[in-house]
């Protein structure tokens, strides 16, 4: 009897500790509720994981991550898990930055995993793309001409592969760590690690955990500079007008 009481505690913990919040948002005129995870304890920022794929699809692991994350003082939203919604993940990704944002998290930062890494490489290469703070790649491939992007990217990346991954993801991080040349790309081989990093969960996220908290934060400017800024606007405005106005005189 002691053994199945065990069990079904084990089952019953497992089950609560995965378990996730919803975080809403509005794309399309939809309502979309994504899996979201509150930081635990001291808030260090808010984390987007996207598990890349064509087809949505649920991921223990990733949703495991995120729970993890989250213990240790992060805010986590899953993208792309739930295939009822109908929306693509990459149109769902401004609106969840710019929730995240007014949360007033400091630091946000992108995990992809998996396939569809040129869809994340291409819209944070655009100018007019809502900004992270680094972007983390997980076994992350994709077809896509990496050729310069490294110039283009605006925040720190690091790129994570396991020992044993897949062959197309391996080949992909090689072709990366030749063309992220800039001092703000690192890669990682993880030692023991497959694709779906069974028994290197726990040392995945002390790795990606690690290097997240050294990733700066987003840095608010100060109230008397910012007022400073519009007053010497303000006057400039002001000069403009009057030599606008001078000049109409005079013609």
């Amino acid at each position: 009897m002691k053994p199945i009481v065990r069990i079904l505690f084990f089952l019953f913990f497992i089950s609560t500790s995965l378990s996730a919040d919803q975080l809403e948002i509005t794309v399309d005129q939809k309502k979309l509720q994504l899996p979201f995870w509150p930081a635990q304890t001291q808030r260090y920022g808010a984390v987007l994981i996207v598990r890349g794929g064509e087809q949505p699809h649920w991921s223990d692991m990733l949703a495991q991550c995120a729970n993890k994350l989250a213990t240790n003082g992060w805010s986590v939203v899953l993208l792309n898990c739930n295939p009822a919604q109908g929306i693509p993940w990459i149109n769902q990704l401004p609106e969840v930055i710019g929730s995240l944002r007014k949360e007033k998290n400091k630091r946000i930062i992108l995990i992809h995993y998996g396939d569809q890494l040129n869809q994340s490489l291409e819209y944070f290469s655009k100018p007019q793309s809502k900004m992270i703070n680094a972007l983390v790649m997980i076994s992350a491939y994709g077809d896509i001409d990496i050729k310069d992007k490294g110039s283009e990217f605006r925040f720190p990346i690091f790129d994570v592969v396991g020992q044993f991954d897949y062959d197309t993801v391996l080949a992909a991080m090689d072709k990366r760590k030749k063309q992220f040349k800039e001092k703000s790309y690192l890669a990682m081989q993880m030692p023991g690690a497959d694709h779906d990093y069974d028994y290197s969960e726990d040392l995945l996220i002390s790795f990606v955990h690690g290097w997240m908290t050294k990733v700066p934060e987003t840095k608010t400017q100060p109230r008397a500079v910012l007022d400073s800024y519009i007053h010497s606007v303000s006057l400039l405005q002001s000069k403009l007008v009057s030599i606008a106005n001078f000049l109409g005189r005079r013609s």
